[in-house]
């Protein structure tokens, strides 16, 4: 489990914070690209008091804005964040209109926010770096040399720059998250899609998912009666057959009896098991009771192939979501059990923040054969309308050849 004694991991050893980092440090190489609307707008106004020649530079530099926040938004997938893809208006209009203008300033905000965060993230981690190597430092230059503004460095006072090193680097860590959350609110705030445009994107996600849903209830619920019929219900039938003959045989042949009764018997140990199955399928208890990280361990204890754990989790998200993630690891795994074989699993369960908020994050990964999809009625677009169903978002992929991942966004509280 990727804690210490229950605690969440000190910021060095976590991966959230080197990836808001590696995003600022992408982003500052970036910065000639970022501040081309900028270079493109000031030569368009300048222009247009020479005869109105850069009059066309002006909506050049409204469409290659457009360019740069896209650029942005993907190189914001390296900190884990999705954003939405700025939504101009059609036609020519959409160039001069006030989204358009709105999302100018956000190609200049990126590019100057790039420029100063980048930097100075860049100057902390090379001054953080150099602090922590201070001692090996110290033992490669000769020590007359060694010194900084005439002090001295030497072996035993270079040892301190070791932990001054570390706590520089984990506040840097801080400074990074929180830059990449401040660049993406302001980012939402200043697209400001207007609240019809907003309310209407949301009643048809909500359409499109009630839809789903209903499907998706429609499916569960079949497969229920199907594995309750198929199997728990001819158990029964078989248990009531047999204690039914032992009853007309009475004490006229007690060794078939005895048989009788032991098959009934078994028959019924039976049902109670395939009735546990179903039950444990929809919720075990033990997720009610000590949570998702618990009944994912359950699951993957059941689980015939070797199942590695990675996971980070605190505190227990919304029982809703807890559910949710719950089914979404124990359906993965009985795909992966079907398809791929006795091949190793990985599960990871962390939490996650981006601008709309915190979130879970469930991944499962199989070293199997590959080749799974998204297909209508199939097991993983039940998952996809589930996931959607609250807002979240489904991704598999999944090459010929291996492996599978399967990675499901939730809110921690929807």
């Amino acid at each position: 489990m990727n804690s210490w004694f229950g605690e969440r991991k000190p910021i060095l050893l976590r991966k959230d914070g080197w990836r808001a980092s590696a995003y600022l440090l992408v982003s500052l190489s970036l910065v000639p690209l970022y501040l081309v609307p900028f270079l493109l707008m000031v030569t368009g106004v300048v222009g247009i008091a020479v005869f109105l020649i850069g009059l066309p530079l002006i909506p050049s530099a409204t469409f290659a804005a457009r360019w740069v926040v896209r650029l942005d938004r993907a190189a914001l997938l390296i900190a884990g964040v999705q954003t939405p893809d700025p939504a101009p208006t059609p036609g020519l209009r959409g160039f001069i209109d006030g989204r358009a203008w709105r999302i100018f300033a956000h190609s200049i905000a990126i590019a100057f926010w790039s420029l100063g965060m980048g930097a100075l993230v860049t100057a902390l981690l090379l001054i953080a770096f150099t602090l922590v190597n201070m001692p090996w430092i110290a033992t490669m230059i000769p020590i007359d040399y060694a010194n900084i503004k005439g002090f001295p460095i030497s072996y035993g006072a270079s040892v301190i720059g070791i932990p001054l090193g570390l706590l520089l680097a984990t506040g840097t860590l801080h400074l990074t998250r929180w830059a990449v959350r401040v660049q993406t609110t302001f980012g939402r705030w200043i697209q400001g899609e207007d609240e019809t445009l907003r309310l209407q994107r949301r009643v048809a996600t909500l359409e499109s998912t009630r839809t789903a849903m209903v499907d998706a209830a429609a499916g569960e619920r079949a497969r229920i009666e199907r594995n309750l019929h198929d199997g728990a219900q001819q158990r029964l039938l078989a248990v009531a057959l047999a204690v039914s003959r032992a009853k007309r045989l009475g004490g006229t042949d007690m060794e078939k009896t005895h048989q009788l009764l032991d098959t009934a018997q078994a028959e019924a140990k039976a049902a109670v098991q395939e009735l546990r199955a179903i039950a444990r399928g929809a919720h075990p208890p033990i997720l009610t009771e000590r949570g998702l990280v618990a009944a994912t361990v359950s699951a993957a204890g059941r689980h015939p192939s070797p199942v590695e754990l990675d996971i980070d989790l605190p505190e227990r998200p919304s029982r809703r979501i807890e559910a949710l993630g719950y089914y979404v690891a124990s359906e993965a795994l009985a795909n992966a059990a079907k398809h791929a074989g006795a091949a190793p699993i990985t599960i990871k369960l962390s939490r996650t923040t981006d601008a709309s908020g915190d979130q879970l994050e469930v991944r499962i990964i199989d070293e199997g054969k590959g080749g799974a999809e998204l297909t209508p009625n199939g097991g993983l677009t039940g998952l996809a309308d589930r996931v959607h169903a609250v807002d979240g978002t489904f991704h598999v992929e999944s090459p010929p050849g291996g492996p599978t991942e399967v990675k499901a966004i939730l809110p921690w509280e929807p």
